[in-house]
Order: structure tokens, then sequence, then C-alpha cells
């Protein structure tokens, strides 16, 4: 029975994939089991009878490892520790160890059997996953936009500093709030439960701009990135935000249309300005390409012109004008007749060959306008009418 036993023993220690050894109070290595002869690159014959500590154990977990024999001798209590060995090839494997003491039969100690895993790869993926997330925790902390995570009922469960700084709220304020409460405006209120609503059903991330409104009662305009918090069954367990103040780069963006529009207006102007040659004699050169909407607004500068300084006579020269097509030639015909309507005769000159070949091939109505080929022609007739 004694023999059967021993055998079943031999069996459960030689088949186990956890590792095995068994120690001679002498520190010789007695037994090392396949599995974990198999890891550390030994065969047998190799370890039996070896110092474990010194070649099995770097040197600086060997006082720790001997501190822990010296227990396991007197208390006789099962142990659990970690500690490296060594394999042939200098590698290193990280084992959580359970030891305890095999007596003889006079009660001493006969054996220190340790029953190892290797954790070397759990270790490992553990290390690197509180890395990744000690470096995530010290970028939302030090990223300059707002980060928020918000929990199914939309409730501020965590806030960074970068909040803090935009909404004015701490994050001990900010902790528990509702979003509505917070920082959500009334007039927004509609835009934002549309946003959630679909955050909720895992729609996806969504980009949205927004009012706010902060701690102090002033209002901003966020731009906002959205993503669902979704678990590994697929559920949605809640949100992130990040959040950017651009309140003072939307003003910005504003005073720069304006002002390109008020350069752009003033070009346009200064390519078609209206002279006042002498009482009730205007004359407007036009310069550069001509477009429907600059003909437009150069129609529009003439005839106030003619009502302001109640002029008789406009001389439009076209010197600065390579081309003409048929819709602007429409345009300075009714400005032509515009000014006619208001008392004002309108002469044109400077017209260049290609224009003046456009607006004959355009079939217009050009009976009655007066064209000289330059400025010192149109204004000779003019002096010489008046």
């Amino acid at each position: 029975m004694l023999e059967r036993e021993a055998s079943l023993h031999e069996a459960i220690f030689e088949t186990s994939p956890t590792f095995c050894v068994a120690i001679n109070p002498d520190g010789k290595t007695r037994k090392m089991n396949r599995t974990m002869l198999t890891a550390l690159g030994y065969t047998a014959a190799e370890v039996i009878g070896k110092d474990y500590v010194t070649n099995f154990v770097p040197v600086r977990d060997r006082e720790a490892l001997g501190r822990i024999f010296a227990n396991l001798a007197t208390s006789r209590d099962v142990t659990m520790n970690e500690n490296w060995v060594v394999a042939k090839d200098g590698s290193e494997r990280l084992i959580e160890w359970h030891g305890r003491v095999l007596q003889d039969s006079a009660g001493g100690v006969d054996c220190f059997l340790g029953i190892g895993l290797d954790i070397t790869e759990r270790r490992r993926v553990e290390t690197a996953l509180k890395s990744s997330e000690q470096k995530l925790a010290l970028h939302v902390k030090q990223t300059p936009l707002g980060a928020i995570e918000w929990n199914l009922n939309f409730e501020v469960v965590e806030w960074n500093p970068a909040a803090e700084r935009i909404f004015g709220f701490s994050r001990e304020e900010a902790l528990g709030r509702h979003a509505a409460g917070l920082i959500v405006p009334k007039s927004a209120e509609a835009a934002v439960n549309e946003v959630w609503s679909d955050l909720l059903q895992a729609k996806g991330g969504r980009r949205s701009t927004n009012e706010n409104i902060t701690k102090s009662g002033a209002t901003i305009l966020c731009e906002w990135y959205n993503t669902p918090l979704v678990g590994d069954d697929g559920s949605v367990m809640g949100a992130a935000s990040l959040v950017d103040d651009v309140t003072e780069q939307r003003r910005i963006e504003v005073e720069l249309r304006e002002r390109e529009r008020a350069q752009a207006e003033m070009i346009e102007r200064l390519s078609a300005p209206i002279l006042d040659l002498w009482e009730g004699v205007l004359t407007m050169p036009v310069i550069g390409e001509v477009d429907e909407r600059r003909a437009a607004r150069m129609t529009e500068s003439l005839l106030a012109a003619v009502v302001r300084s109640r002029a008789s006579v406009t001389v439009i020269d076209l010197t600065g004008i390579d081309r003409l097509d048929g819709r602007v030639a429409d345009h300075l015909l009714s400005m032509i007749r515009g000014a006619a309507l208001l008392g004002c005769r309108c002469f044109v000159c400077g017209i260049s060959p290609e224009s003046a070949q456009v607006m004959a091939q355009a079939g217009r109505d050009f009976s009655g306008l007066l064209a000289f080929g330059t400025l010192r022609d149109a204004l000779g007739h003019v002096l010489r009418a008046m």
C-alpha cells in the first residue's frame, strides 16, 4: 500500500503542469519535475545534488529566500512567496511558490517542497497594463482638452483639470452632477439630448459644437468629441467626452471673415472708383476682370453716385479690361439704362477689340450707345458738348 501511494505521489510530482522541486535540508536539489526542467532548459542530471539557491536563484533574491527556508524549518507553516529563478540560458522566470516542509519519521525536516506557478507572462501583462493606465491617467490629467466621463444617467464620474479650467467647477463640485444642471444651458438642451441619445444607442462617436455655461454664468462656445463606452458584452456603460473652449477662436474667425469682406469691398471700390471730374461729370475707370457679382456692385455704386452728385454725364472707361462676356455686357447695358433713367447719359471708352467682338456677336442692342476709343476722346466730346 505504501509503495503504491509513493508511486502515485511520484506520478503527480512528475506530471504536474506546475513547477515542483524538492530541496534537502542542506540546500541541495533532490528532485525537480519535468515541467520545471523543461522551462529552465536543464536535464535532471544537471540539477540533482546542486545547491538550489546558488545555482537557480538570482543574487538579489537569495537572502530573502534563505529567510523563507529558515521560517519553514521552524514553523512548518505553508508559505507563499514570489521569487525569480534562473534558467540555463541566463533568462529569468518569476514564480509564485507555495512551500512546505516534508517531515522524516523522526519529525525532522526531510526536505523542502515547493510547488510553483510561472507568472512571468502574467506579471509582464500586469506591468504593461499598469504602465498603460498610468500613462493614460497622466495624459488625461495633462491634456489641454477637458476630459469628462459620464455614467448612464448623464452624470459626471470623472472631471480632469482642463475641465476645471474651462468650466470653473472643481472636480469635487462636478462629480455626480447632471450635465443639464451643470454646464448645459436651456438653449442647447435639445441638441445635447440628441447627441446623448445616439451615444446610449452606441451609434459611434459624435462631434458637436454648442453653447455651454460656466460656474460664473458666462456663456462659452465649446467643441465636443464624444464616444460611447461599450463593455465586452456590447452594452453601453457610459460615455467619454473631450471638450475644447473655442469661444475666442470663433470670435477671431468672425473678425477675420469680416475683415476679409471689408478688404474685398475696398478692393472692388478701388478697382472701379467713381471720380468727380467736373460739376455734373463723373468717370468710372474699370480695372481687372469683371464677373456678374462685380458688375452688379458697379451698377449699384454708379447709380448711387449719380444721385448723390446729380451728374448728367458719366464716362465709363473700360481700358483696363481685356475681355467682356455676354452676361457682363448685359450688366453694362443695364447700368447705362439705369443711369439714363436718373437723367445721366453714359459714354463708353477703351473697349478692347476682343470685347467689341463679343458684344457684337452677343446680339444685344447697342443703338444709342456712344463709344470712344480713348478716355481723352470721350472727355473731349464732353467738353465740347458743355
